[in-house]
């Protein structure tokens, strides 16, 4: 039995789909910073090697927040 969450029948697969896109590119963003934060060089080393963590930590909760959404 599928919850009714005040979303028309017609409307699901297109907001599954906008979902969708939405988690690819929120995705792809988590990967480069990811890259970015092992890469980071330089005598700023260390604030942008916090910053890059924190923000692919951020990143991580929001692509798994959205995965959920396109689940349920």
């Amino acid at each position: 039995m599928q919850p009714k969450i005040g979303i028309k029948e017609e409307h699901l697969a297109a907001v599954a789909h906008s979902l969708s896109q939405i988690l690819a590119d929120e995705f792809v963003l988590y990967t480069k910073t990811k890259k970015a934060h092992w890469n980071v060089e330089g005598p700023d080393f260390y604030n942008k090697h916090l910053f890059f963590e924190q923000q692919y930590t951020q990143l991580d909760d929001i692509v798994d927040t959205v995965a959920e959404r396109i689940r349920t």
